[in-house]
């Protein structure tokens, strides 16, 4: 969820929230990028699920996420 969605959805301020997740250190910036991590970790399951049972699609995403964590990589 954006910020915009999560400040709609607790019913606070979207600026206020906004500054606090831009502030280093900031409890509610934790909670969002935890929030973003566990979201990110659960897609990227289903796409490897997808993978596993045959998606072209799923299988040429986790091809490029591969090639682009390499292409991070310093050697």
């Amino acid at each position: 969820m954006t910020p915009s969605m999560v400040s709609f959805r607790l019913g606070i301020d979207e600026v206020h929230l906004m500054d606090d997740i831009h502030t280093v250190g900031h409890p509610a910036r934790r909670a969002y990028y935890a929030g973003l991590e566990e979201t990110d970790c659960e897609v990227r399951q289903q796409l490897l699920d997808l993978m596993r049972a045959g998606s072209p699609a799923a299988l040429a995403d986790c091809q490029q996420r591969i090639e682009r964590c390499l292409g991070e990589i310093q050697v």
